[in-house]
């Protein structure tokens, strides 16, 4: 038997039309991954590592089936089918679409393939913030912590400014 997991993902988009993007995103991780159990608002934030157009970055829960290596070469294929091109190089760079897996249920995972929880999202107000605003009773496995502690203990002083667009959740 099946068993659902869930799971937070963080979405985010730099290029073209970021709702859009973003909706695409929704809709096709929907259709191909599982259901999207809940989406934060959007909030808009500056490039994070590199110089580049201001991010639209969200974080959406969803219910799936999927193992969490099926998982990420899923959502690596979807970022593919909606544009986004890797150019292989160091850093950071401008993008249509980055997802991310954020937390796989409880599950610690350390391979050369997989790192979850996400090794960077403790460093990172543009997913703390969303995801605390749809998972603020979950704790980070690692920390042991809630997001909202983590929050309070993030360093990143980058600005965050809540956009006034909603997401749809697909039916």
């Amino acid at each position: 038997m099946e068993i659902n997991k869930d799971v937070y993902l963080s979405l985010g988009t730099n290029l073209g039309d970021r709702f859009i993007n973003l909706q695409d995103a929704i809709n096709t991780i929907n259709s191909k991954v599982g259901a999207i159990l809940k989406i934060s608002s959007i909030y808009k934030t500056p490039s994070w590592g590199f110089n580049g157009n201001d991010f639209y970055n969200i974080c959406i829960k969803i219910s799936t089936f999927l193992d969490a290596y099926t998982l990420i070469d899923s959502l690596l294929k979807i970022e593919t089918e909606l544009g986004r091109q890797r150019i292989a190089k160091i850093g950071y760079e401008n993008r249509n679409i980055d997802i991310d897996i954020l937390l796989y249920n409880n599950d610690i995972i350390k391979t050369e393939k997989l790192i979850v929880p996400h090794q960077k999202m403790l460093d990172r107000k543009f997913v703390l913030i969303p995801l605390l605003e749809i998972a603020p009773t979950i704790y980070h496995p690692v920390e042991n912590k809630t997001i909202s502690t983590c929050l309070k203990n993030c360093r990143d002083t980058s600005e965050i400014e809540k956009i006034n667009k909603h997401l749809t959740k697909p039916i």
